[in-house]
Parts: C-alpha cells; sequence; structure tokens
C-alpha cells in the first residue's frame, strides 16, 4: 500500500477540458490507471483551474466545441500565459476542418470523437507528455538558469548552423562586459547584481530579435551577441544604455563591447576571443565604449602569445634586464645619491627591446608578474652587496611587490629568504607597494605589511594619489615613505590647483613624519618648486635615466646639481 502511495503521488495530472458528460467518463476510464485526471466544463473553468491549481499540469485535452467559450479561444488564452503556454494541448474535434487551425494555434495533436481505440488514445497522450518534457529538459540545459538566454556551448553550435546555411552574409560577434561588476555587487548587493544580469539580457534578446541574431551569457558578467552587421555601434551602445534606463531604471552602469566582424566560416570560439580580446582592451577606459577588432588586434595578440611563451626562458636566460634609476636627496645645499629604484627591462633575442609597458600588464593579468617580481628582487639584493664588497657603499634598492604578491600567504618568508640569502640587511631592501594595491585593503594586507616592518624592510607607498582611497590608506597603513605620482609633477605648473595639491602632499608627509619622493622631474623649475616645498628625494630625466648597473656605478662620487 505504502508503494502504491508513493506512485500515485508521482502520477502526472491531465486537465479534460470537455462539455459532454459522457465523453468525459470515458476518457477518465482510459487515463485515470495512469494519470491524475482533472476536469472542466467549459472553457472558463479550465482557464480558472489554471490560474488556481497548485499542481503542475501534464497535458490538456481540449474539446473544441462547448458553450460560453469555444475550444479555440482557450487555445489562445493559454498560449498567451507565460505560466502556462508550455502544457501540450490535444484536442478534440469530430470536424476534420478545425484539426489545422487548432495546430496552427498551438496544439500538440489531436483526437477524433468518436473517440479512437483506447490504445491509440493512450500512445497519443504518453508521447505528447514525454516530447513535452523532454523539450522541456533540452531547454533548461541549453540555456543559462538566471538569465534565460543560451549557454557558451548550445550558443556556439548555433552560430556554426547559422554561418552555415546563411554563407556570405556580414555578421557580428560582439561580447558585452559590465565594468567592474563586483563593485556593482558589493555596493547594491547580489539580488541587484542579478537584477541588472536578467535585464541586460532582455535587452540583448530584444536587439537579438530585431537583428536576426541570438544571445548567450559566456561567463559571470560577459554576454555574446551574434546579429547581423551593423555599420553603427554608437547607436547600439546607446539603444542598450536607454533601454536600461527606460525600462528597467538601470542607469548606474557601464557596459563595454568588443565587435568581432566576420563573413562566415570561421571557427566561432575564435570569433568570441577576438571580440572579447577587443572588449578587454578598453576595461579601464573611461571614454571609449566599443572597440572594433582588426588587423593589429590580431598582430597583438599573436605577440602577446609569443610573451607568455617565451617568459619561463627568459627568466631562465636572464633575458630580464634589471636597470637602476638614481633617487637623489636635495635636502640642504648638496644633492647626493640616496637611493635608486630597480626597473625591469627585456631584451628579447629575437624581438629586441621589449617596452615594460607591453609586458607588465600582461603578467599582471596572466600571473607571471609574481615570479618575475622574485626575479627583480633577488637581482636588486645581489647588487646591494655586490656594490657593498667592490666599492663599500650601502645603497638601498627599491624594488616593486605587485597586488598579486601582497594576496601571496608565503610573501613575508619569500622576501626575507631573499635577503638572508644575499647577505644584506633588510632596510637596505626598499619595498614599494603601489597605491591601488589598498583599493580593497584588508586586514591580510595590513598584517603583511607589518610582518615586513617588525623584520626591518621598509615601505614605500608609490604612485600616491592615483587611486581612489589616498587619505583611506595613510590613515590605516603603517609606511616609511610617500612617492607622490608622476603625473602631479608634470602638471604642476598647469593649474593652481595641482599645484598646491603638490604642497598639501608635502605637509601631510612631514605631519606623519615620513619621507617624499617625487618622481618624473624632468626641469630645473619643477626641481626647484619640489625643493620649495620640502621634498627629500628627487627622481626622473633630469638627473638620470635608468641605467644598467655598470653605467649605475659611475654615479658614485659624482655630485648632483
Amino acid at each position: 500500500m505504502r508503494n502504491n502511495n508513493i506512485i500515485n503521488k508521482l502520477k502526472r495530472y491531465i486537465l479534460i477540458v470537455e462539455d459532454e458528460f459522457i465523453n468525459q467518463e470515458i476518457l477518465k476510464e482510459i487515463l485515470s490507471n495512469d494519470y491524475e485526471i482533472l476536469v472542466a466544463n467549459n472553457g472558463i473553468e479550465a482557464l480558472e483551474i489554471l490560474k488556481t491549481y497548485s499542481k503542475p499540469i501534464s497535458l490538456i485535452l481540449l474539446d473544441l466545441n462547448m458553450p460560453l467559450m469555444d475550444g479555440f479561444t482557450v487555445l489562445k488564452e493559454i498560449k498567451k500565459d507565460k505560466d502556462n503556454m508550455n502544457i501540450p494541448i490535444i484536442v478534440i474535434t469530430g470536424d476534420k476542418g478545425s484539426e489545422l487551425e487548432a495546430l496552427t494555434l498551438g496544439a500538440v495533436d489531436f483526437i477524433t470523437k468518436p473517440f479512437d481505440a483506447t490504445e491509440i488514445i493512450m500512445a497519443r497522450v504518453n508521447r505528447s507528455i514525454e516530447l513535452s518534457e523532454k523539450r522541456i529538459i533540452v531547454s533548461a540545459s541549453e540555456r543559462d538558469e538566471l538569465t534565460d538566454v543560451y549557454n557558451k556551448h548550445i550558443f556556439e553550435e548555433y552560430v556554426g548552423r547559422i554561418n552555415k546555411y546563411r554563407q556570405n552574409e556580414k555578421k557580428d560577434m560582439i561580447v558585452l562586459n559590465i565594468s567592474h561588476f563586483h563593485l556593482y555587487n558589493e555596493l547594491y548587493g547580489k539580488e541587484e547584481g542579478d537584477k541588472a544580469l536578467v535585464c541586460i539580457a532582455n535587452v540583448l534578446k530584444d536587439i537579438a530579435r530585431i537583428n536576426d541574431g541570438i544571445v548567450s551569457r559566456l561567463q559571470r558578467d560577459y554576454f555574446a551577441l551574434f546579429i547581423n552587421h551593423l555599420d553603427n555601434y554608437d547607436e547600439l551602445v546607446n539603444k542598450i544604455n536607454n533601454d536600461l534606463k527606460d525600462k528597467y531604471n538601470i542607469s548606474n552602469i557601464i557596459i563595454r563591447l568588443g565587435i568581432y566582424s566576420s563573413n562566415n566560416n570561421e571557427d566561432v570560439d575564435n570569433c568570441i576571443d577576438r571580440a572579447k580580446l577587443v572588449c578587454d582592451e578598453i576595461r579601464n577606459s573611461n571614454s571609449k565604449f566599443y572597440n572594433i577588432y582588426n588587423d593589429d588586434d590580431q598582430k597583438n595578440q599573436l605577440f602577446k602569445e609569443k610573451l607568455n611563451h617565451d617568459f619561463n626562458k627568459a627568466i631562465a636566460n636572464k633575458e630580464f634586464k634589471v636597470y637602476y634609476q638614481p633617487k637623489i636627496s636635495i635636502l640642504g645645499d648638496k644633492f647626493k645619491l640616496a637611493s635608486a629604484e630597480a626597473l625591469i627591462r627585456w631584451i628579447h633575442p629575437e624581438l629586441g627591446f621589449i617596452s615594460p609597458g607591453m609586458f607588465i600588464p600582461l603578467f599582471e593579468e596572466n600571473g607571471n608578474i609574481k615570479l618575475l617580481d622574485q626575479y627583480v628582487w633577488n637581482e636588486a639584493a645581489k647588487q646591494i652587496k655586490e656594490w657593498q664588497n667592490k666599492y663599500n657603499i650601502t645603497l638601498p634598492i627599491s624594488v616593486n611587490v605587485s597586488r598579486a604578491d601582497m594576496f601571496d600567504e608565503k610573501i613575508v618568508d619569500i622576501i626575507n629568504n631573499i635577503v638572508k640569502e644575499s647577505g644584506i640587511k633588510p632596510e637596505n631592501l626598499y619595498l614599494e607597494i603601489t597605491e591601488s594595491a589598498y583599493n580593497n585593503e584588508t586586514d591580510q594586507i595590513i598584517g603583511i605589511i607589518n610582518k615586513l616592518r617588525d623584520l626591518g624592510f621598509k615601505i614605500e607607498i608609490d604612485d600616491f594619489g592615483s587611486g581612489y582611497s589616498s587619505l583611506n590608506t595613510l590613515a590605516t597603513l603603517s609606511f616609511d615613505c610617500l612617492k607622490l605620482d608622476m603625473k602631479f609633477v608634470h602638471d604642476m605648473f598647469k593649474n593652481d590647483k595641482t599645484l598646491k595639491m603638490v604642497g598639501i602632499v608635502s605637509d601631510i608627509a612631514k605631519y606623519l613624519n615620513v619621507k617624499l619622493v617625487a618622481e618624473g622631474v624632468e626641469t630645473k623649475e619643477q626641481l626647484d618648486k619640489l625643493k620649495q616645498f620640502n621634498y627629500d628625494i628627487i627622481q626622473g630625466y633630469y638627473f638620470s635615466k635608468p641605467l644598467p648597473n655598470d653605467e649605475f656605478e659611475n654615479l658614485f662620487g659624482k655630485e648632483f646639481k
């Protein structure tokens, strides 16, 4: 009995909509052993049952000829209802001429009056339910659960089919990204973040319908849109933003588009990668909201792939060279060499000199920056020791510590071991930590800084003023030196506000009793003003460009003016 109850609970529900009692009873007799049966005597009752009944209904058997509301009207109303539109409907009719109209309106099959043999009715019912449930399962597996757009795998399959059957039509693969979406979630909560993703998906689905395309959610905050080629992408960006604002009241997010135009017969995954590549290139731009892939982007991508491929070999072969830029103390009447900053250069055996501006962002993105930083730390520590032995001079060297380094739980031991192995003291290796690394400051970072200072390392805050939380950085962290972002030096005579800011930073440093460095100094006018503001140390081309170690040694004992 217990097993029978379980089976009964698992029975699917069928709604019979039929005004003739005898027909109701015949159908109940045929179906009731395998299904739970609900009955409506007319169309109005049927719609009310669909509206109020709590259990899912797997199939509707619908008579077309009924009083109050005929079956055609019921069929139309059900197909307009988003909650019930996918329930399969088998129509019951004695009029052959009605079958085509019913099928056109969305019926999946029909049963004729007088009724067919019991086995035929059961077969039609079972097959209709089976096909419907399989279709639901397939549809669910094809789509992103949150946004109801295609997942990446199915999207690629459909794009491939479109390209196959619609050759020689120019298409656009567009990748959309929400700028700094993690911050949106932090500010407004995950529920609002999910709502924004759904709204963006809806806007893209509208665009896809208009432009004969399809939409996918590739990953967390990335969407792909495959549509007929457009000539005006400014209009596309404006439409997305306006629809988000006007239809969904969302105006506090920034979207960026990467666009790759193709003429079919191209690997779909490559098209997506190229659109995403140019989308990512503008993710930090404040003025550019779409980027179009071109041949230069392809060359740039191949160049980056080669740099990534050659990285480990370059480390092993010491293709990376450490240059040193002098940091000059301008306190008092005589200027003197106070320390140096270690700056990395790559002398590639095939490509020659490669700008740090090319490879450092690349390695920051893929994680190789940690290994490169450690390479520089080792080279700088060895150089300090070499100058001690060679010239009996202890010249501190500043090295960069990236944000990725600060989230390595072994960072303190790694730096401390480098110092021990090289035979120098911790206070001779200055650690420059970019201010932006503190924007999402955590107890972990504060703890690392305190441990390093306890061991004797000097902490410098680099690029001060370039981030969004400068004053908060000063209030929460322990450090020994403040390094003004070079943009302030470049712009200090362009307007009074910038000049005043340069002076205010000096006042802050003196109040906190920390040293103050200005980098990017190129003219005597800048130098004189910074000395007037009581800056401690100057770095820049006015005194020297970064130099290889043998040329840097020529600065020992030199007078600076």
